[in-house]
């Protein structure tokens, strides 16, 4: 039995120092990850142009060590930190670099609305309502074609000429809306902005703005929004290649009931020559004696009057 018994203590003093080894070996082996603080810093989402007005798309958020953050840069969650939404670009940025206050122009910094135009470009306002303004989805930022829209039935009597459409501005960038020239937040697309609205500012080059100017004298004029969706973001190089004057729109074109509508009847003027006028009589008094001028005329004799007596000096 002594033996069993020494065998049993060996054993378990064996496993109990695998054991004890197991432990010390797993514990020398395990090392304690350090605690990296990181922020989030605004940066740009894309390779942004000078000149661009920021919107979402264009900003996102970046993980970086507390160490590592710039000083000045935008830190989410930090009470006051500057929104760089609707603001102007100073300069061209790549993709992934932080944002600073100082990269940008705030939209309510003096001189923001001259500063947002590009060189020899001009800032020319146009009157819109809730319907020729797209019921206040326009904002500032986005481009827009300029539709005038004329009634032409005081000019022509043919229906199909009644009234007339064409574009006179194309892809023209929205300055302001209103007296808002930034853009709203997100889900605030239809708010007060663009819904009291009455006005919008366009950038537009001096003969754009002549042009402007004289079309809403003629008539109406709608927005067409443009597509973001262009091959650069470059507002420069995003300009339609061809700028080729396109035929009006005319109501004779769009309804088939107007082509079909009567058509007046022009006024049918005579070839024939116009009826010679009897001269009239003009009776000439010679003292108590009475003559026709036309008799005289007819006779061979002068039909001029004699001269009105002179008018006596006054005293």
């Amino acid at each position: 039995m002594s033996n069993v018994i020494k065998s049993a203590v060996l054993f378990v003093g064996a496993l109990m120092i695998a054991l004890i080894v197991r432990v010390v070996i797993m514990s020398g082996s395990h090392q304690t990850k350090p605690v990296v603080d990181t922020q989030k810093v605004l940066v740009s989402a894309a390779d942004l142009p000078q000149g661009l007005l920021l919107r979402d798309a264009d900003l996102g958020w970046k993980a970086v060590p507390v160490a590592e953050v710039a000083v000045g840069a935008i830190v989410a969650g930090v009470p006051g930190a500057p929104d760089l939404k609707g603001a102007l670009l100073r300069h061209a940025t790549a993709s992934g670099t932080v944002l600073m206050a100082e990269d940008v122009i705030l939209p309510n910094a003096p001189g923001f609305l001259a500063a947002t135009l590009k060189p020899e470009m001009r800032a020319v306002s146009v009157a819109v309502d809730d319907v020729s303004g797209n019921a206040g989805l326009i904002q500032p930022g986005d481009y827009v074609d300029l539709l005038l829209t004329q009634q032409m039935d005081r000019r022509t009597d043919s229906p199909d000429l009644a009234v007339s459409s064409e574009t006179v501005v194309e892809h023209v960038r929205v300055l302001a809306v209103g007296s808002e020239i930034q853009r709203p937040k997100s889900g605030d697309a239809t708010d007060a902005i663009g819904n009291r609205a009455r006005t919008v500012t366009l950038e537009v080059t001096p003969r754009m703005g002549e042009v402007v100017s004289v079309a809403a004298r003629l008539g109406s004029l709608s927005l067409a929004l443009r597509s973001f969706a262009t091959a650069s973001r470059d507002p420069d190089a995003s300009k339609p290649a061809s700028s080729a004057q396109r035929a009006p729109v005319w109501a004779g074109d769009i309804s088939r009931a107007v082509r079909d509508l009567p058509r007046a009847h022009a006024v049918q003027v005579s070839a024939a020559a116009p009826a010679a006028v009897a001269p009239r009589a003009v009776a000439i008094y010679r003292g108590s004696e009475k003559a026709d001028a036309t008799a005289t005329a007819a006779a061979g004799g002068d039909s001029t009057p004699p001269p009105l007596p002179a008018v006596p000096p006054q005293r």
